[in-house]
This record gives structure tokens, C-alpha cells and sequence, in this order.
């Protein structure tokens, strides 16, 4: 769809200076004093404060460009219009794509500037191919986005998605006119036949270009999105990634017009050279998702690491309040125990009954919570350790009362048994228990933790009512909203994933009992 410039076979041709340089003006000169002018039209139309400027603007443009093509292409007039057609899809693509908002004016800059990409470059473009056409369309989708936005950063990858697939749209649409539209048209004598059928043939190749730029749309734009985010979320990767696809399309150049200038002009080694580009701006999302994963996995770990040592040091600061705790605890009760005698002797009677019903139970449930945490110091599994205070202090709040064994240096590692599951199947355990307790006038829970060479145990034991004991407790139903029978089921799926656990639960005399086996190995 370009023009071509090829020394004969014989005779005195062109020198390759000469080639050079008028190749270099038509590809080089005329197209980048065009876009430039082009862009300043949308810079200064974007900035109008009245409507009127902004469509004056919108006509210039187009009527600049479009006059441009049709001064430079004199003819029948079907390359002309096959420009505009390739302009009208790749401009299109942007739209349909709707990566970024842009307004009418941007989009008329845009068509403009792709017509005159089209005519003095094309991605059948002679001496340096088309991947100079692709670097043309990458920077006129970055200047109109800078224009537009301001800023480009968090939006690059969006800027790269639409430059390839305007480019792939563009290579596509000019294969098949030149391979298709144009010799149908050819084939025709009557000058009016060969206009109808020329422009039957392109509205449907512009329509098939379309449809496939929907479709790509439709199935990838989830994964258009996720990469964009990761651009956001590692703006050092995304302008590399930048940087180096306009790298690859300047080495690409640098080939082929080396290559030309050595040989001669190869329309079938061009293509090639085309579809390598845009091969190998593609190929780059394979290198990006994996840049992205590693980057990604290695900021995981980073943040598990901070988080296991902040789990760490303040289990460590809790244990050490825990520590002094208990070494005054004595001393604490024994204050508690003269204040009360002080304020029964002496105090008034307000003063006797806000001792009795505040001070003397806080102080009891804090001295007994205290002794609590500290038995949980036992556990080796911060997680866990954490768990279970959190636990108890909700069982505490509610006034029920916790009793607490735990075996000397408590590990809570099991065969396979992922520790997360574990935390899922007590807490649904506890919060049953917690929940009968609290229907109880004295209800009481009991946890023990016990481990040998071959098993770890996790028995949890609460009193429930006559009632409760009557019925039962089976997955799946229950006598308040179904939220425990639900959480069995929890259970009971949870456990189905492993053959090393067993949940034995019964009833012992006014208490239900259930106890969590993990052995070491595979039964």
C-alpha cells in the first residue's frame, strides 16, 4: 500500500544516498512535522474553554490530514481511500478497546494522525518495515494520552496493549486489501463497478477487523486489567517494560533498513520483518507475567516475614507482661484481699457494694486471665498462641469460666495438617462451647492440649443443659438459626481433606466432649 523505491536491474538508478535520504524525508520528516502539527491542534483544542474551538479544531485536523493523502496519492482514488479505511480501524481499535477516556477531539487527532502513518509509513513500509510504522502508532497513543491525562503513570500497560493491537489490526487489514479488496476490484473494466466493489469489499473487511478486536477485547480484558494494576502497583516494571519494547522496535529497524540498504527491497522479508516485531512485543507478556510473579511472590514473602516477626515480638512483649505479671500476682491478691477487709470494716456502704460488685470480680477475672496466658506460653506456634488468647478473652468477657491444660513445650505441628485448618475446626469447637455455656448458669470450658510421639490432642470440653443432652448435636441442624449445625459441616468438610485427623465427640456426664487427634503419620 506504499510506495516503493527499488534500484534496476541496469542502467544508471538511483544512488543509495539518494534512496536514503528520500525515504528518510517521506517516512521521517514529512510524518513527524505532520503528527507534531496534528498534536499541537489537540493539545490547543483540549484546552479551549468553548465548545466552537474545540469542533473547528476537530475539522482541521481531519481535513489536514485527509487533504495530505489525497495530494500525495493521485489516482483512481482507491489507495486513498483504502488509507482512510486502515486509519478508520486502527482508530476504531482504541475506541472499542476503551482503555482510556479520550474525547471527540482526541479521537479525530488520532484518526488523522494514523492516516498520515498509513500513507508515509505503512507496515509494509520500504527500508525500514513496519516497525517503524509501530513506533509511529506507539508515540502518537502516548503524546494523546499525555495530553489527555497529564500523567501516564498506571497506565502505560494500557498504552502498550492498545499500540500492538492497533498494529496487528493494521497489518491484518492491509494483507487482506492488498491480497483481496484491491485485485477484486481489478478484475472489474467499468470504473463504477470497480468503486462498488471495492467499497462493498472494504466495509467488510473493516467489519471482520472489528468483530476480531471485540472478541480479543471481550476474552482478555480481565486479564488487561490485572496487568495494568500490577503496572500501578510496580511502576519501575512498567516503564522498563516501556523502554524496552521501544528498544526492540528500534534494533528491528536498524535491521531491516540495514539489511535493504545491503540487498535490495524484499517485500515477502519485510513482512517478516513486521511480523517478528510485533512477535516479539507479544512474546514480552510471557517475560512480564513472570516478572510480575516473582515480584510479587518475593513482596508475599517479605510480608509474611515482617508479619511472623511482629507475631513474634509481640508475643514475646505479651509472654514478658505476662511474666512480671505473675510474679506480683501474690502480691496483687493479697492488696485486693486488705482492701476488701479496709473497705467492709470501714467503708460505706455504697463504697462496700461498688467493691463487691466492680473491683472484687474484675480483679478476680484479670488475676484469672492472667494465669491463662501465661499456661499458653507453653505453645511453640505464635499463630496459634495468638488464636487462643484472643478465644479466652472472648469466653472471659462473657463470664464463663476457662480451664486451661497444656503440656510442658506444646508443639502444635501434625503430619500434614495445615495449620490453618486446624485454627478453622477450634474456633467453630470454641465458639459452639461459648455459645452453650452461655445459656448456662454456670457453665464451664475446658481445653486441653496434649501431644506424644504419635499424636497431638486438642480436646474441648464445656457443660451443656439436660436438654442439649437429650437431642444431640448433629452437622447441619440446630436450635438456634442453624449457625452450629452449619459450622460442623465446616468442620466435617474440612476434616474429609485429611486421612491423618479424627473428631471423636460424646457426651460425659453433664458435658460434651470433643476431642481433635492429629498423628504424626497416615493412619
Amino acid at each position: 500500500m506504499n510506495d516503493v523505491i527499488v534500484s534496476g536491474g541496469g542502467g544508471t538508478g538511483p544512488s543509495t544516498f539518494e534512496i536514503l535520504f528520500g525515504n528518510l524525508l517521506r517516512q521521517f520528516l514529512i510524518p513527524l512535522i505532520t503528527l507534531a502539527v496534528l498534536l499541537i491542534i489537540d493539545a490547543i483544542g483540549n484546552k479551549a474553554k468553548h465548545r466552537a474551538y474545540s469542533i473547528f479544531a476537530v475539522m482541521l485536523a481531519i481535513c489536514a490530514a485527509v487533504g495530505l493523502v489525497m495530494y500525495y496519492s493521485p489516482g483512481t482514488g482507491s489507495v486513498s481511500a483504502s488509507y482512510v479505511a486502515l486509519a478508520f480501524v486502527m482508530t476504531a481499535v482504541v475506541f472499542i478497546l476503551n482503555f482510556i477516556k479520550l474525547s471527540v477531539l482526541d479521537y479525530a487527532v488520532l484518526f488523522a494522525c494514523f492516516v498520515c502513518v498509513s500513507r508515509f509509513v505503512g507496515l509494509h513500509s520500504w527500508l525500514f518495515g513496519g516497525s517503524l510504522a509501530i513506533l509511529y502508532v506507539f508515540a502518537v497513543l502516548l503524546a494523546i494520552c499525555k495530553i489527555r491525562l497529564g500523567r501516564l503513570n498506571g497506565r502505560l500497560f494500557y498504552v502498550w496493549f492498545a499500540a500492538v493491537l492497533i498494529s496487528l489490526e493494521g497489518y491484518v487489514f492491509e494483507v487482506m486489501f492488498d491480497k483481496y479488496v484491491r485485485k477484486m476490484g481489478y478484475s472489474f473494466d467499468s470504473r463504477i463497478e470497480k468503486l462498488i466493489v471495492w467499497g462493498i469489499a472494504t466495509l467488510v473487511i473493516v467489519s471482520i477487523n472489528l468483530a476480531l478486536i471485540y472478541f480479543i477485547k471481550r476474552l482478555f480484558q480481565k486479564r488487561f486489567d490485572e496487568i495494568n494494576q500490577m503496572g500501578k502497583a510496580y511502576p519501575r516494571i512498567e516503564r522498563f517494560f516501556i523502554y524496552n519494547s521501544i528498544g526492540i522496535l528500534l534494533l528491528i529497524i536498524v535491521l531491516n533498513g540495514s539489511y535493504t540498504l545491503s540487498h535490495r527491497f524484499d517485500d515477502s522479508l519485510n513482512g517478516v520483518f513486521t511480523i517478528f516485531a510485533l512477535f516479539a512485543l507479544i512474546i514480552q507478556l510471557s517475560f512480564l507475567i513472570m516478572i510480575f510473579r516473582i515480584t510479587w511472590l518475593k513482596d508475599n514473602l517479605q510480608s509474611k516475614t515482617f508479619e511472623s516477626q511482629s507475631l513474634a515480638t509481640y508475643s514475646s512483649s505479651l509472654e514478658k507482661n505476662m511474666n512480671e505479671i505473675r510474679s506480683i500476682k501474690h502480691d496483687i491478691k493479697n492488696i485486693f484481699l486488705t482492701m476488701g477487709s479496709f473497705v467492709e470494716q470501714n467503708g460505706s456502704v455504697e463504697m462496700q457494694a461498688f467493691y463487691r460488685e466492680k473491683i472484687s470480680p474484675f480483679a478476680k477475672a484479670e488475676i484469672a486471665k492472667s494465669d491463662l496466658f501465661g499456661k499458653l506460653s507453653a505453645i511453640d506456634s505464635e499463630h496459634l498462641k495468638a488464636f487462643l488468647s484472643y478465644k479466652i478473652s472472648q469466653a472471659v468477657e462473657r463470664g464463663i469460666a476457662i480451664e486451661l491444660d497444656i503440656s510442658p513445650r506444646f508443639s502444635a505441628s501434625g503430619g500434614s495438617f495445615e495449620l490453618m485448618d486446624l485454627v478453622r475446626i477450634l474456633g467453630i469447637l470454641l465458639d459452639n462451647a461459648i455459645e452453650e455455656c452461655m445459656t448456662l448458669a454456670q457453665g464451664v470450658i475446658t481445653l486441653k492440649l496434649t501431644r506424644n510421639d504419635e499424636m497431638v490432642s486438642y480436646m474441648v470440653k464445656n457443660t451443656v443443659s439436660p436438654e442439649r443432652k437429650e437431642t444431640g448435636i448433629k452437622a447441619g441442624v440446630s436450635s438456634k438459626n442453624g449457625e452450629r449445625g452449619k459450622g460442623l459441616v465446616i468442620v466435617r468438610g474440612l476434616l474429609q481433606k485429611y486421612d491423618c485427623v479424627t473428631l471423636n465427640s460424646y457426651f460425659y456426664e453433664d458435658c460434651l466432649v470433643q476431642n481433635l487427634v492429629v498423628y504424626e503419620s497416615e493412619k
